[in-house]
């Protein structure tokens, strides 16, 4: 398999080299193949393929240049070529969205790079909803391979009200007794629902399977499904609000494959659910009358858990399981806990909950052997696995009494990226203010700058001689989260590797890992990001930066606002689009070598 994948990124690096189009080039997450909305024709609606490489989407053409998560797109038409701004703004690993002025997804009669400049979205009009916007939903991944399911924000057995409010027609479904049901097993990536007692007297049976969920401006909440029903779309947009005292669950879908037809809050959409929590059963009777508590410093929300008093609920994004965890019992060791937990289908077993405080804003857990009845052995090391950690970041972190330094260097490193015959040059800097990494891949020869990543620290901790930094990466989807392993020598020589999400412990960085050299003449950089907290996730507001290149700007959270921005449909805008038949010129052989190289070792993390 690696070989295969290695040959197509070979294939892959020379077509895209050959119309490279200056230093601008998308990351690996927007890279793949891509299904979209192209056109409405009744009821029925028609999507179009589009695939995004290293330095071209589709039928938009080549990225000319990076202002931020602002994209200038060139296409050429025979001698002449025009340029047109797009904001990219990756939603979740599998949908990625496209938002435009409304002028520019039709027409492209911009030659200009300064006009062009000028019709890029600013905050005003993405506020405003003055702009197009357009979703494209992942089917292929960069290496070919089909995109993977999600996991469902919505969990457990619900009864379900339905209403379809079709405005184009007199025909109205409603489903209003409580005899229907909507459910999340076996699997949390998939919703099965099931309408019965309906005005139409027909049992109606279908699937959600959730391809990713995002949160919107206004604390929206916004899931994309793919919809089972033959003669519905294949992707659907939809808005939900959970009440908390009651559980209860609004739900409203789109009419079409886009987040506005039809659509205007959780309990006004082309589709409505109202989604009534089943009565849970009775906890047993030794849980029931058990005193234990979780300690005060793991309540609250993190990643996939959240902790209140005596109750952990975990969200398994590899089994698709949502566990509901109840401690029975602290253990002798204080940081073990025997647990009752059950699953969202009713699968119920005890066992042992081992927690590790990592950092203020850093835990880690592992869960030991099952078992059917409360056994206090099940806490014996020999029930866990040595190197079966979990890592889980404070999704708020907590940035202020006395919180240490969450980035474990400050100033700035650079070095030379393995396997890269000295090609290609990385350059990580951090203030001493803030929390907040930078990490640049360039030309070691030319400067040219092919990647960058935004990370913000949530902290740090020492293991053996090995040091491991936890962070939240600000750059991609939101809730992706990274580890790195590390070792700092005396000689401020830095060795880094990345340790996947849950932070593996078999790396040895100084062996496999990149060396990277502290610059003595650049120690902390002045008026950098300033670190903001918000009610859902830290971000980034900029002030004055320290130079930087043109490539990096502001960090724009584009927000959704309900009925003003208009959805594109490829088809009916296609007459006024050029066809992109522009000459393909040579790229020279470094560029071809560095991208090649960026790619294998792309791989080679993945492997």
């Amino acid at each position: 398999m690696g070989f295969v994948r290695t040959v197509i990124c070979v294939f892959f690096i020379y077509f895209a080299g050959r119309s490279a189009d200056g230093s601008c080039y998308f990351q690996q997450e927007f890279q793949g193949e891509y299904v979209m909305q192209s056109a409405v024709i009744g009821p029925n609606v028609q999507y179009a393929t589009l695939k995004i490489n290293a330095t071209t989407v589709g039928i938009w053409g080549h990225c000319h240049k990076r202002i931020g998560n602002n994209y200038l797109l060139r296409m050429s038409h025979g001698e002449t070529s025009c340029i047109r701004c797009f904001h990219l703004k990756l939603r979740s690993s599998n949908v990625l969205e496209m938002i435009t002025s409304q002028n520019s997804v039709s027409k492209c009669h911009i030659v200009s790079e300064e006009q062009a400049e000028n019709t890029c979205p600013t905050e005003q009009s993405l506020r405003s909803g003055n702009v197009t916007e357009i979703l494209l939903f992942k089917t292929k991944d960069v290496h070919e391979m089909q995109t993977t399911r999600k996991y469902c924000p919505l969990d457990g057995k619900y009864s379900v009200i339905y209403r379809n409010r079709n405005v184009r027609s007199s025909k109205k479904i409603e489903c209003l007794g409580l005899d229907s049901t909507i459910d999340s097993c076996p699997s949390g990536s998939t919703l099965n629902i099931r309408l019965k007692g309906c005005n139409e007297g027909e049992i109606s049976e279908f699937k959600f399977e959730c391809l990713g969920s995002w949160n919107g401006m206004r604390q929206e909440n916004f899931i994309i499904f793919v919809d089972s029903r033959q003669h519905k779309p294949r992707y659907r947009c939809a808005v939900y609000e959970r009440e908390q005292r009651t559980g209860r669950i609004y739900m409203a879908l789109s009419n079409d494959s886009t987040c506005n037809t039809d659509l205007h809050n959780a309990t006004s959409g082309f589709e409505t659910f109202l989604l009534q929590p089943k009565p849970a059963t009775p906890w047993p009777v030794d849980i029931r009358s058990s005193t234990c508590n979780f300690p005060d410093w793991m309540q609250g929300k993190w990643e996939q858990i959240r902790v209140n008093k005596d109750t952990l609920v975990y969200q398994d994004h590899s089994s698709f399981k949502t566990y509901t965890i109840k401690c029975a019992a602290s253990h002798q060791s204080e940081n073990k806990y025997l647990v009752f937990s059950r699953s969202q289908c009713n699968e119920e077993h005890y066992s042992c909950l081992w927690v590790h405080k990592r950092s203020s804003n850093i835990l880690e857990f592992q869960i030991s052997t099952k078992s059917s009845h409360l056994n206090h052995n099940l806490c014996h090391e020999s029930y866990f696995l040595d190197d079966a950690w979990i890592t889980q970041g404070r999704t708020v972190p907590i940035t202020t009494g006395d919180v240490p330094r969450m980035c474990p260097i400050a100033g700035e490193y650079t070095g030379v990226i393995p396997d890269s015959e000295s090609e290609l040059c990385a350059n990580l800097r951090s203030d001493c203010n803030t929390e907040v990494m930078y990490y640049q891949v360039s030309s070691c020869v030319t400067g040219e700058l092919y990647e960058e990543r935004e990370y913000v620290c949530l902290g740090h901790w020492v293991e053996g001689d090995l040091l491991y930094t936890y962070t939240k990466r600000m750059d991609v989807a939101a809730g992706t989260y990274e580890c790195f392993v590390g070792s700092i020598t005396p000689k401020q020589e830095v060795y880094i590797k990345e340790a996947g999400t849950f932070c593996q412990r078999d790396i040895d960085p100084i062996k496999n890992g990149m060396q990277l050299i502290k610059n003595d003449v650049v120690t902390c950089h002045e008026k950098m990001p300033v670190f903001n907290v918000t009610e859902e996730s830290p971000r980034i507001s900029f002030e004055q930066t320290t130079s930087r290149r043109t490539t990096e700007a502001t960090t724009t959270t584009v927000r959704l606002t309900k009925s003003t921005r208009k959805p594109w449909n490829f088809d009916n805008n296609m007459a006024d689009v050029p066809e992109n038949k522009e000459k393909h010129n040579n790229a020279n052989i470094s560029k071809i070598m560095v991208l090649l190289y960026i790619c294998t070792i792309s791989l080679l993390y993945h492997l």
